[in-house]
């Protein structure tokens, strides 16, 4: 009889340790851990969706996802060309005496950055017979000082009457070609050689000389840029030459880094173009001109987009968004239900952007960058890092 009444108190503190929701009212062996967790898995959802913002916004910037809008855009002309320097940003340094080359720097050589009145070269006449400089300075020395007594002397006895005014006017016309003949000698000369200078500040292009060579009055030493201003030369077919007056501006590519560069970017303008076909060749020069703001070479060749006036809005997205498989092109809309890998259409492209004539429509979102990045976990069957599921 007691152990029938110990079974039924056994069975009432089992039954009374859950009340009609099943909690642990009394702490009957119930893990309470595995109830804190159960609750922290259904909290707030606001903190969550700070999270998912968040995340949204890294994948904007992750993958440059853009809004599809209407775009102006003209018809584009493409073409080859060539970075040029503008016409008065070189200079070219010529020998003002006839003498032996002697470099003042050990470093000159082409590319140094110079300034302006830098000494270049030293014209020496070493045991020159001949164009000797040294000789030259002393005979020049001579003859103004030559002159110059002369000229006070006749400037005495004008004074006195005792000569005509036509001697005095002839000797103080003899100082002065003297005089200006010695300046012209003096200005660059020290004990040795004459100095060449530099006559603006740049950086040295080409050196037409090599140390110790002999050069004439007038012969070209070095040529010096600036490289302030360049000119983008661009060669137009002449099925295009119709289109010359309706361009406006171009895109160029440089082949050393891969860049595209705009010529409104630049402070560029059109300058010209030809009226006539180049020599030797079927086509037209157009000429723009335009800042060297990121160290451009003169003499690449280029890769130009002749852009014309815009008579249409399109839409244009920039090539990066583009992928090519198997000839056709596609891009990666982002959409309800994540990733979409869309075929396009094109018609075009100025070099930055391309124009889409079908396979998409204003308000969608594509992915700008790191689009091969999604195709390879797209591949995989894996989500994008970052992807947007709604």
């Amino acid at each position: 009889m007691r152990y029938f009444a110990l079974l039924i108190a056994v069975a009432f503190l089992a039954v009374s340790c859950q009340n009609e929701q099943g909690h642990d009212l009394l702490g009957c062996g119930h893990d309470h851990s595995k109830d804190d967790k159960h609750s922290h898995a259904h909290t707030s959802t606001e903190p969550n969706a700070t999270i998912d913002d968040g995340e949204h916004e890294h994948e904007h910037e992750l993958y440059g996802i853009i809004h599809i809008q209407y775009t102006p855009f003209g018809e584009v002309i493409k073409s080859g060309g060539e970075i040029m320097p503008a016409r008065g940003d070189e200079q070219v340094v010529v020998a003002n005496h006839g003498g032996l080359v002697s470099f003042a720097s050990n470093g000159m050589q082409e590319g140094i950055a110079v300034k302006t009145n830098q000494q270049l070269i030293t014209l020496s006449s070493g045991g020159l017979v001949h164009d000797n400089l040294e000789v030259g300075y002393l005979e020049a020395k001579a003859q103004s000082d030559k002159a110059k007594t002369d000229f006070e002397r006749a400037a005495k006895l004008m004074a006195d009457t005792i000569i005509a005014e036509s001697e005095f006017l002839d000797a103080k016309l003899t100082f002065e070609r003297k005089r200006l003949a010695f300046d012209n000698i003096r200005r660059n000369y020290e004990s040795g050689g004459q100095k060449v200078l530099s006559p603006v500040g740049g950086f040295v292009k080409a050196i037409h000389v090599t140390e110790g060579e002999f050069v004439q009055t007038g012969q070209p030493l070095v040529t010096i840029s600036q490289n302030k201003r360049l000119v983008i030369k661009a060669d137009v077919p002449q099925d295009a030459i119709p289109k010359l007056g309706s361009i406006r501006a171009a895109n160029f590519v440089t082949p050393y880094d891969g860049n595209i560069y705009s010529t409104p970017e630049l402070n560029g303008k059109l300058v010209s173009w030809g009226k006539s076909t180049i020599k030797g060749s079927f086509y037209i020069p157009i000429f723009f001109e335009v800042d060297n703001k990121d160290g451009l070479i003169p003499g690449t060749f280029i890769e130009v987009y002749l852009k014309t006036t815009a008579t249409a809005e399109s839409i244009a997205i920039p090539n990066s968004a583009l992928l090519e498989e198997f000839g056709s092109h596609y891009v990666f809309v982002d959409n309800e239900a994540g990733w979409e890998k869309r075929y396009v259409k094109i018609d075009g492209t100025d070099g930055k952007l391309v124009r889409i004539v079908d396979g998409l429509k204003v308000g969608e979102h594509i992915a700008t960058k790191n689009v091969s990045r999604i195709k390879l976990t797209l591949m995989s069957g894996q989500l994008p890092e970052h992807a947007h599921v709604h």
